[in-house]
């Protein structure tokens, strides 16, 4: 199958290392956050706030992506929970069954899905670190020299 298509707007972040035509006619969204969906409570929707609102600053998040975001927010609230649960009981990953024996933790097979949903949903979110550090440059309203602009220009 090989690797999947990155999004224009990533490539040109990157600086389009492979210097492949882009595609004029993708199509973007315009940033926007969702309103937070009425089924994410607590964790879930304190997430959604709290990524939504620097997802949004930097513009990388659109209404178009409410789906996704959901997801993510959804499985981390899930995580949160685990997580708390194998605190709270202080057996941690292990749990005595009925019969006496020492068995994996229902929470854990929890908690380790919800991180693998989380992974897949910052994956295609962009939001991993690894996207993150692939990103060569971002310019926050900063001036072009004019030798940066002929430099461009000359790669196009």
């Amino acid at each position: 199958m090989g690797r999947r298509p990155k999004p224009t707007a990533q490539r040109k972040l990157e600086g389009n290392p492979g210097r492949r035509p882009l595609n004029p006619d993708e199509p973007t969204a315009v940033a926007g956050l969702p309103p937070c969906p009425a089924h994410l409570h607590g964790e879930a929707r304190l997430i959604w706030k709290r990524l939504g609102k620097q997802l949004l600053a930097e513009k990388r998040i659109a209404l178009v992506y409410e789906g996704a975001f959901a997801l993510y927010c959804s499985a981390w609230g899930r995580y949160v929970k685990a997580e708390k649960a194998m605190a709270k009981k202080r057996s941690g990953e292990v749990v005595k069954a009925p019969s006496g024996y020492l068995v994996q933790s229902p929470w854990l097979a929890i908690s380790n899905r919800a991180q693998q949903q989380m992974m897949k949903a910052i994956g295609e979110l962009g939001i991993s670190p690894t996207s993150q550090s692939k990103v060569s440059k971002v310019t926050h309203g900063a001036t072009v020299s004019r030798f940066e602009e002929f430099l461009q220009r000359t790669r196009k």
